[in-house]
């Protein structure tokens, strides 16, 4: 059977889409606009809710700081949470608000959410004391949780970043000093010693000043040497009573916890006077210059030189070389640096009021009769010069006039602290030797007593 002819005229072939580039630009410009409506109505709004971030931001750093004050360490950690939340914070920043929280959860006794904080420390951009500081913390609180091993091996990990980084100086075992640890203890040292010596200063000075001498000291290769000779004594001894299982004996545990007592009582106090000095002013500081003139005054002093025998016939020759001038210049004095004063150390010499009292009586020129012992040594003093008493200006005097200001400052603080916790924390004394006082006998009692037997 024959097919039929199509005789249809055939369909056009379909064409192929081509992208071209005006519907790419029209999408461009479409997120172009949209981008800079969105972003014109945030700046709209960004100058009301920024104010209210930055007002709510302080109000919650002061809530955690108030709230670390009264060891409430665990809500302060979660406070300074929603304070980070909210702050406009740099990177430094950030990282101390982080070593802070883990710092607060430590305290807290919330050791593990401490560890993960800490541990976050190291991602910031910060100094090697502040990292240091932060594992310090880290592996305390491991060792609280009782993970010896993870513990040991970050130790090991810590002390190696340590020798790379320069800042180790000895190593025991997979122990290592190093010198942020030295200095962290020659602080202790020098505050403390100034601290026992009764130094005039408020809470910042004295922090200063033992910053100063402690800078001073570690470029001194002779301190530096011994330092390090006492924290590796001291480390040797510590990794000993490891192994003899004194870390988590009752002795060990009892001490721990009396320092950390003592520490945070420390802490308070220390709180306390600092806030009391924050008020104190020039116009403050002048007046009682004015009003305690008498105390702020320049002692009289001598200035001598002096010489140093091991044998007090050695001391009498060089006296009586000393009187003849014509062999006077045989004897060679070695200036003292300072001037003696009562009450005050003797230059080259230290505390010694009996030296003292020798040179304000001798007169300018004088020299020693007889020599004077000190220190196993027999000293010949020549006197060079007088300085009388006089008053000091009310700039010369401020130091002392400001350390005299912060003691009595100190001292009503103290006084207000301890009336304030008198009243906040009830005091039961449940040991008193002193015998119960009873009360009289009633009048009925005293008449039944006295009253005759009827027959």
């Amino acid at each position: 059977m024959a097919t039929p002819l199509d005789l249809s005229l055939p369909a056009p072939p379909r064409q192929r889409y081509r992208s071209g580039l005006i519907p790419w630009l029209t999408l461009l410009a479409t997120l172009i606009v949209i981008v800079l409506i969105v972003l014109e109505r945030k700046e709209r709004s960004t100058p009301a809710e920024a104010a209210n971030n930055t007002a709510e931001a302080d109000r919650l750093k002061n809530l955690a700081i108030e709230l670390e004050k009264r060891t409430l360490y665990v809500q302060a950690e979660q406070v300074w949470a929603e304070h980070m939340a909210l702050a406009k914070l740099t990177p430094q920043e950030q990282a101390d608000l982080v070593y802070r929280r883990g710092k607060c959860l430590k305290e807290g006794g919330k050791y593990a959410e401490a560890a993960r904080s800490l541990s976050e420390v190291d991602s910031f951009p910060v100094t090697r004391d502040e990292k240091r500081r932060a594992r310090q913390l880290l592996v305390e609180c491991l060792d609280a949780l009782g993970k010896r091993d993870v513990r040991d091996s970050l130790s090991r990990a810590f002390a190696v970043g340590e020798e790379t980084q320069g800042t180790a100086v000895a190593r025991i075992g997979e122990e290592v000093v190093t010198k942020e640890e030295l200095r962290a203890e020659l602080l202790g040292e020098v505050s403390q010693s100034l601290r026992l010596d009764g130094a005039p200063f408020t809470p910042g000075e004295l922090e200063k000043k033992t910053a100063d001498i402690v800078d001073k000291e570690m470029k001194d290769p002779e301190t530096l040497r011994r330092v390090t000779q006492q924290a590796i004594s001291r480390r040797v001894l510590y990794l000993e009573g490891l192994e003899r299982g004194f870390a988590d004996d009752a002795a060990s545990l009892e001490a721990i916890a009396r320092f950390r007592r003592d520490n945070i009582a420390n802490r308070v106090i220390e709180a306390e006077a600092e806030n009391a000095l924050k008020s104190l002013g020039p116009t403050e500081i002048r007046n009682h210059y004015e009003a305690n003139k008498s105390k702020f005054l320049e002692k009289a002093g001598v200035e001598f030189s002096f010489a140093r025998f091991p044998g007090p016939a050695e001391a009498e020759v060089a006296i009586e070389k000393l009187k003849d001038p014509s062999r006077a210049s045989e004897v060679k004095l070695e200036p003292a640096a300072g001037i003696a004063s009562s009450g005050e150390p003797v230059p080259e010499i230290g505390l010694a009021p009996e030296v003292t009292a020798h040179l304000l009586a001798l007169g300018v020129g004088e020299v020693s009769r007889t020599p004077i012992e000190v220190a196993d040594a027999y000293h010949v003093f020549k006197v060079t010069g007088k300085r009388p008493e006089r008053q000091l200006t009310a700039e010369e005097a401020e130091p002392r006039v400001r350390a005299d200001l912060a003691q009595l400052k100190r001292k009503e603080a103290m006084d207000n602290l301890r009336t304030l916790l008198s009243q906040k924390f009830r005091v039961e004394m449940l040991d008193s030797k002193e015998p119960p006082q009873q009360e009289p006998p009633s009048n009925a009692n005293q008449e039944k007593e006295v009253a005759p037997k009827k027959p």
